[in-house]
């Protein structure tokens, strides 16, 4: 999983939290991108397996997004809060570059690390 589709699942955990279903339109507004280009990242994510569209138009994440997105996601918290012990930096600034580091290693590697 890219950095940028972890942005689009996060977009899509969040607004299905606040607004219950998703569409397309609602994720251009949320990551300020075109229509054009979510709906080539959507197309994307679906054939990967992490999204999947009910009734034609809603977006879900699957299992399988869902897991990658929780596992990229813990991974991310705790290395945030690594660099923030070792920087002296706000983990809120951290994050952006945990989940790019994140995103950056394989599944195993993530995993070996945070057992």
């Amino acid at each position: 999983m890219t950095a940028s589709e972890y942005r689009y699942l996060q977009a899509i955990e969040h607004l299905s939290k606040e607004k219950g279903n998703v569409i397309m339109t609602d994720i251009a507004q949320k990551l300020s991108y075109a229509r054009a280009s979510v709906y080539k990242k959507l197309l994307s994510l679906e054939q990967q397996g992490y999204v999947v569209k009910c009734d034609g138009k809603h977006i879900g994440i699957t299992q399988k997004g869902k897991a990658e997105y929780e596992a990229v996601r813990k991974f991310s918290e705790k290395c945030a809060d690594i660099l923030a012990e070792h920087t002296g930096l706000d983990v809120k600034f951290l994050i952006h570059d945990a989940v790019n580091m994140a995103c950056a290693l394989s599944s195993r590697c993530r995993n070996a690390l945070m057992s």
